[in-house]
């Protein structure tokens, strides 16, 4: 009886903490503190990967003004092509 009684205190709790952690999830989302990574300080963002083989992929990168799609292997990096971002205004 008091076994049982233990368990299912545990379980109680545990349903807690993951009710906790939605909620303060959803109250940060709410109130835009943004818990996503942003880019860095020069402007780099990565939109994009792709992989195709071990130690391969191709990826696409913002970086200020422009996007980068690059193909990278095991010991090269090369710039597959670039384009200016347009501006979208909603």
């Amino acid at each position: 009886m008091e076994a049982s009684f233990n368990i299912m205190r545990v379980i109680l709790v545990l349903i807690g903490i993951v009710a906790g952690l939605v909620f303060l999830y959803r109250l940060a989302g709410r109130y835009k503190l943004n818990l996503k990574p942003k880019g860095t300080e020069y402007g780099l963002k990565k939109m994009d990967t792709i992989h195709l083989g071990y130690k391969k992929f191709i990826s696409v990168v913002e970086v200020k003004d422009y996007v980068l799609v690059l193909g990278v292997g095991e010991k090269e990096m090369s710039l597959l092509t670039k384009w200016k971002k347009e501006d979208t205004v909603t």
